[in-house]
């Protein structure tokens, strides 16, 4: 499971280091380590799916009504790259993800469950502002 919040510095060739604590998650969901990372369609950030989860979203893809599932099949799919981190926990994202992201020099990596997200610093902090105040005054029940 990915969980927790981490900022790296991207290099100026488009490298970023994984947390150790995402890259240790993912050997559990994949022995290889293996991750698609993609753009997301409903925000300004990247995905990453270990190998499982991204079988998981074909499938429901799959699914959705044909003019749905193209929209989604252009927007999330073809953008996708499989990648494996290098010797140093690296991977090189490509220009077009970089972009979606507006990922500039600070990266952050925020957990979410079975994938985690790939933010522009400085996004990532306007949009958990705004999820905060959306939760102001929500209470849950445990």
């Amino acid at each position: 499971m990915f969980q927790g919040e981490f900022s790296n510095n991207m290099d100026e060739k488009g490298r970023v280091s994984i947390p150790a604590a995402f890259r240790d998650a993912l050997k559990t969901f994949h022995a290889d380590g293996q991750l698609i990372i993609t753009r997301s369609h409903n925000t300004p950030c990247l995905v990453a799916y270990p190998t499982r989860e991204w079988k998981r979203l074909q499938t429901a893809i799959g699914q959705m009504p044909a003019n749905l599932r193209r929209s989604f099949r252009r927007a999330v799919i073809t953008p996708s790259q499989s990648f494996s981190p290098d010797r140093q926990g690296r991977i090189l994202l490509a220009g077009v993800l970089r972009e979606h992201a507006g990922l500039a020099r600070c990266v952050h990596f925020a957990g979410t469950g079975e994938t985690f997200e790939i933010w522009d610093k400085a996004s990532w902090d306007k949009q958990l502002d705004a999820d905060l105040a959306a939760l102001k005054d929500f209470e849950l029940d445990l």
